[in-house]
């Protein structure tokens, strides 16, 4: 009379155990599709990053270039009016 209990418990037992390695094996692949996801995303984003810098690069450049080019304008000014009052008062 006791067997039977046995058994049907191990049964239920073992079902409740493949229930437990089915929902592990669904949990491993959900993971590695979020690593796939997440993998793929940071990819993006640094690519995303490195033409932002690139782009980000060149305007700064362009920026510092025109602003060399007002500061030596401004100096060529301020220089060529220190020579005019020189000459002016020289007279």
């Amino acid at each position: 009379m006791m067997a039977r209990p046995h058994e049907e418990r191990t049964s239920r037992l073992e079902g409740a155990y493949e229930q437990v390695a089915d929902r592990l094996n669904s949990l491993d692949a959900n993971l590695a599709g979020l690593r796939r996801e997440l993998g793929a995303g940071l990819s993006d984003l640094r690519s995303e990053m490195t033409v932002g810098l690139g782009s980000l690069r060149s305007e700064m450049t362009a920026g510092h270039r025109s602003l060399i080019v007002a500061m030596t304008g401004q100096t060529a000014l301020i220089i060529g009016a220190v020579i005019g009052v020189a000459f002016a008062l020289h007279r």
